[in-house]
């Protein structure tokens, strides 16, 4: 199967020492799986088992666009769809 953008478990590109995943676009965009041994809310939501990864263009510099289990969102909308909500059904907000 060809590795396909949203779907993270096709990806074959690996980079560092981590051995995190990577795709790279035709356009030269290149996507980065988020580390989850990290301590940021994106490390956390990927440990708890989401695809996460971070979208650079061309020239490697960051392009403000995730993909989050397979959908490609601001941090903003990242935010508020995957963060807000676990948060309003975690049993200590009940």
């Amino acid at each position: 199967m060809a590795p396909k953008l949203t779907d993270m478990s096709t990806w074959t590109g690996r980079t560092g020492k981590d051995g995190l995943r990577s795709f790279e676009c035709e356009d030269g965009n290149f996507w980065l799986e988020q580390n989850a041994t990290k301590t940021s809310k994106w490390a956390k939501l990927a440990s708890e088992g989401h695809d996460v990864a971070w979208e650079f263009g061309a020239n490697r510099r960051y392009t403000g666009r995730m993909l989050v289990d397979g959908e490609i969102l601001t941090p903003s909308e990242a935010t508020k769809k995957f963060l807000t909500a676990e948060a309003t059904t975690s049993p200590s907000s009940a």
